[in-house]
């Protein structure tokens, strides 16, 4: 493919307003290209100070090289015709390439289409089908007579060389990658909207006085209350340390979440680090601390706590309205505390597309709070906990991992890219004490098996009990003796459930609670992490260890009780389990609870150290199948698609509905009415409405539902389907042929 000889007279553009060919009589307001390359590198320069600097500037100012070709300054000016070709990344992808500037080759050709693969890569930037190589002289020449001449050497960092170690050089591209898209991104933006985003900076001191006055409304002279103060000045004191690894170690009902914030403020104080970001494994809780972040850190709701989680992947039947602030920050993290989800969090560590990868340079020189960590996915734990480290070292990252059940991530056989000893520093000064102190329930292990209906006849005689299961179709097995015994009182909570139902019966369980009422609630493990609630009397069906003791923490959480709380950890006869990690991690808690005594359960913290060490041993710490590759051996081969498509937290094999409930069915009707009277629209604002509203299935569960009629898109053509009423029980959630979906924990 030969290009055009270039024309000097011509005015080379980036975009023009609106996607709207030239106006011939005025071009005023198109965005000039050498403006926008200037803008983009200078922007890119920014983001990547000090250590990259140098490679993401270029990378800014080469990205676009191939717009001074005239088949696409034609594009611009509306021609469509098949002979146009508006592909413009692989020419600056090429030179960078040729030069051997890896970071920037890979970061320019995937500003558009994600990160490539290094064969992908090399047949894009060498191949006939553009002939990049052959045409980069004329574009130089067009570049260099309007932004100087580019240099022959690139100042990269040494640690980014491949031959130390690939995958640090994979996630040097990366960083570099997202310094590149978040620039280009804010600059079109600046174009387009005509404004440029003045994000919030942290301002560590004064979020400090509200999270410190808030705390000192619980200065009273109760035991609970003393602890956690103890835990919030720990916090304070110990954020003074270099940056690093810390671990939060704290019990249940310890305070955590606003001594781990405390921690953050004062680090990120005293080390001028520019953002706190809180990663939160579950849905179920996130907008609760989020909520509750707010409140306290952001009462004008000015901005400062932007919340990002997933929302239904629609965004192709989305109309925009305009854009909002938290949105926009969402996009990439450009606030100063970000709360999101894990899922959120490690896909985009391995994620190639630009959308996701813009957020990565922001995690630079922050403080991360990897909330309930024991949750992290194992099978990512070997690439993700190299990562982590990479950021520590280089990008100026620091890490708490907190959580009641501290797992092991020390280096070895089964995590080679584990922690070294003594890596982590513990934050609270007296653990084991502070376990002691906060003991709160005494264990009773049965090693009989229990039958429901003998479950059942045992509660008959007790007022208010939680009873935790590991399957929903345990949960609704059990749900129903109850019921079949009382009708008033008995509650079930699952992930079959929308979140606005689940709330719905926290909020009635904790009504009855307060108000000394019966209160039976059946639950599957949506109730085990970060839910307030306060029974006095718990059942556990054997499960894994750290879930065992995350129900215990729903048990006298306040200690109000003149005693201790009573968990019964029970065997269901009925010992389906769901398989993987789950069978494997109960499995070793069986054997392992006929060592323990009932005290270390409640008050002996270095027991899952010992626990997670077994359990890493068993089961796989990275995604490697027979005959593939693992993610870190992808990573190593600079195989970025690849390292995308395995590294899923979630497996990708679910489908979202919307539940109809009643408020679900009124905002349905509405966008429905909408769409007839003024065409189709749907916003975002109508996602945010729906999403809590959402229920998550397996395909096959979807398909059944579907083939049975029981499935209605929400507007014609759309991905995002409405449930029938027949298909969702007024206290079970979703129902199949009158029977829960299939198993899956949460």
């Amino acid at each position: 493919m030969l290009l055009e000889e270039p024309q000097t007279s011509v005015n080379y553009y980036a975009h023009t307003p609106e996607a709207k060919p030239k106006d011939s009589a005025n071009n005023s307001c198109w965005h000039p290209l050498a403006k926008h390359l200037q803008n983009v590198g200078d922007k890119a320069r920014e983001f990547a100070e000090p250590l990259l600097a140098d490679a993401a500037q270029q990378a800014g100012l080469l990205h676009d090289l191939g717009k001074y070709r005239m088949p696409f300054q034609k594009y611009l000016e509306g021609e469509r015709s098949a002979s146009v070709e508006t592909h413009h990344a692989v020419y600056g992808a090429a030179l960078a390439f040729k030069r051997g500037w890896l970071g920037p080759a890979f970061s320019i050709a995937g500003h558009h289409a994600g990160l490539h693969d290094m064969s992908d890569l090399q047949e894009l930037v060498c191949g006939e089908k553009y002939d990049a190589m052959n045409c980069l002289s004329p574009l130089k020449g067009l570049f260099e007579s309007e932004l100087g001449k580019i240099p022959n050497q690139l100042n990269e960092p040494e640690f980014a060389n491949p031959e130390k170690d690939k995958a640090i050089t994979e996630f040097y591209v990366r960083m570099l990658f997202s310094c590149l898209v978040d620039a280009d991104f804010l600059d079109t933006e600046q174009f387009k909207t005509g404004h440029e985003r003045q994000p919030l900076k942290l301002d560590p001191e004064t979020l400090l006085k509200r999270l410190q006055a808030h705390q000192d409304k619980f200065n009273s002279s109760s035991e609970l209350n003393m602890l956690r103060n103890s835990v919030f000045q720990d916090c304070l004191t110990k954020a003074a340390e270099p940056r690093g690894f810390f671990s939060l170690t704290v019990p249940t009902g310890g305070g955590k979440t606003l001594s781990g914030m405390a921690f953050a403020l004062e680090h990120a104080r005293r080390h001028e680090m520019q953002r706190v970001i809180v990663v939160i494994p579950y849905l179920s809780i996130i907008e609760q601390n989020a909520a509750e972040y707010r409140k306290i850190l952001d009462p004008k709701n000015d901005g400062i706590v932007i919340e990002h989680h997933s929302a239904v992947g629609a965004k192709n039947d989305v109309e925009e309205r305009g854009p909002i602030p938290e949105e926009l920050a969402a996009e990439n993290w450009d606030g100063p505390v970000i709360v999101t989800t894990s899922v959120q969090f490690i896909e985009s560590l391995f994620s190639n597309r630009a959308s996701k990868c813009r957020k990565l340079h922001n995690v630079a020189n922050s403080v991360v709070l990897l909330d309930e960590v024991q949750t992290l996915p194992s099978h990512l734990l070997n690439p993700l906990l190299h990562v982590l480290r990479d950021l520590m070292e280089h990008y100026r990252t620091s890490f708490v991992f907190s959580t009641a059940t501290q797992p092991a991530f020390g280096r070895g056989v089964s995590l080679p890219n584990g922690l070294a000893e003594n890596e982590v520093q513990e934050i609270t000064s007296q653990p084991e004490e502070l376990f002691r102190k906060l003991e709160r329930v005494v264990y009773e292990v049965r090693s009989s098996p229990n039958n429901w209906s003998e479950l059942a006849e045992e509660w008959t005689s007790k007022p208010q009990i939680l009873g935790v299961v590991n399957t929903r179709r345990q949960a609704v097995e059990w749900w129903k003796l109850l019921r079949g015994q009382r009708k008033e009182g008995v509650l079930h909570l699952s992930s079959a459930m929308c979140a606005e139902h689940r709330a719905e019966v926290l909020k009635e369980a904790q009504r009855r609670l307060e108000n000394n009422e019966r209160c039976w609630l059946v639950a599957t493990q949506v109730i085990e992490a970060g839910v307030d609630i306060d029974f006095p009397l718990v059942y556990r069906a054997l499960g894994p260890l750290d879930s065992i003791v995350q129900a215990a923490g729903r048990c006298n959480r306040e200690g109000f009780l003149s005693g201790k709380g009573r968990v019964v950890v029970f065997q269901p006869t009925d010992a389906k389990l769901p398989g993987g990690v789950y069978r494997v991690a109960t499995e070793i808690t069986a054997r392992l609870i006929k060592q323990l005594s009932k005290e270390d359960l409640s008050a002996n913290p270095s027991l899952f150290s010992r626990y997670f060490s077994e359990l890493f041993q068993y089961v796989p710490t990275d995604h490697k199948h027979r005959r593939q590759c693992s993610i870190q051996e992808d990573r190593e081969a600079l195989r970025f698609r690849e390292v995308a498509r395995k590294a899923k937290v979630i497996s990708d094999d679910t489908q979202t509905v919307i539940a109809p409930r009643k408020k679900a069915m009124e905002k349905v009707a509405a966008i429905r009415e909408g769409n007839q009277t003024s065409g189709p629209r749907f916003f975002r604002e109508d996602l945010r409405d729906l999403q809590r509203f959402m229920v998550n299935l397996q395909t096959r569960d979807f398909q059944k539902l579907d083939a049975m009629g029981l499935l209605c898109p929400l507007l014609p053509g759309m991905e995002l389907r409405v449930l029938d009423t027949a298909a969702y029980h007024e206290h079970l959630g979703v129902v199949i042929d009158q029977r829960p979906t299939e198993d899956f924990i949460l």
